[in-house]
């Protein structure tokens, strides 16, 4: 595997990650040989060649050389492990899943998601941003500012990188807004 750099002789495997100067058995001349244990190491079985298909086995629908290991509950599809998706202690098939969340006949399959904390603050934001629905505020406002505080307990996202902070702007906003909507009935109350 590794030879002497001055005679080409073969080192020998008790010669290789000694940590010091070891003499080569033909030329005597001092080497020291540091590799990797794995190039020295016997190689082990790979595990993915027990899920190939031998002789009688049945093969996955979508991998004929691999190894099914369990058919599909909905269309009865052979399936390898790569395929397999379980659901409700149900087996199905990638295809079985696409067509079940089309015809939204998969239950526990979420495609979607009610995100109260971007709706709070697109509400207490959106009518700031254009001056045309400024007006709106007095409706936008106190409807952000309830879905703020009625969902603050609530999962806001399957990801756990979403974080109040959406909830905190949002109910600042409102707060704000509904303190200018109020100080401008006061002031319009005391001009008349």
């Amino acid at each position: 595997m590794i030879n002497c750099e001055k005679c080409n002789t073969l080192i020998p495997e008790s010669n290789i990650n000694t940590e010091t100067l070891m003499p080569c058995s033909k030329c005597k001349s001092l080497v020291r040989t540091d590799i990797f244990p794995a190039a020295v190491r016997a190689p082990e079985p790979d595990e993915r060649q027990k899920s190939l298909v031998i002789d009688d086995d049945a093969g996955c629908y979508f991998h004929p050389t691999k190894k099914a290991i369990i058919p599909c509950s909905s269309c009865g599809r052979f399936l390898c492990a790569l395929c397999d998706i379980e659901m409700d202690g149900e087996h199905i098939c990638f295809p079985c899943m696409e067509s079940g969340k089309k015809q939204k006949v998969l239950n526990t399959l979420e495609t979607y998601r009610f995100l109260p904390d971007s709706l709070a603050i697109r509400l207490s934001i959106l009518p700031l941003i254009s001056l045309v629905f400024t007006f709106f505020t007095c409706i936008t406002a106190p409807a952000s500012l309830y879905i703020a505080v009625r969902y603050w307990k609530s999962d806001s996202s399957i990801t756990p990188r979403r974080k109040k902070w959406r909830f905190i702007v949002a109910f600042i906003l409102s707060a704000a807004q509904i303190g200018c909507w109020i100080w401008i009935v006061i002031y319009l109350i005391h001009l008349s």
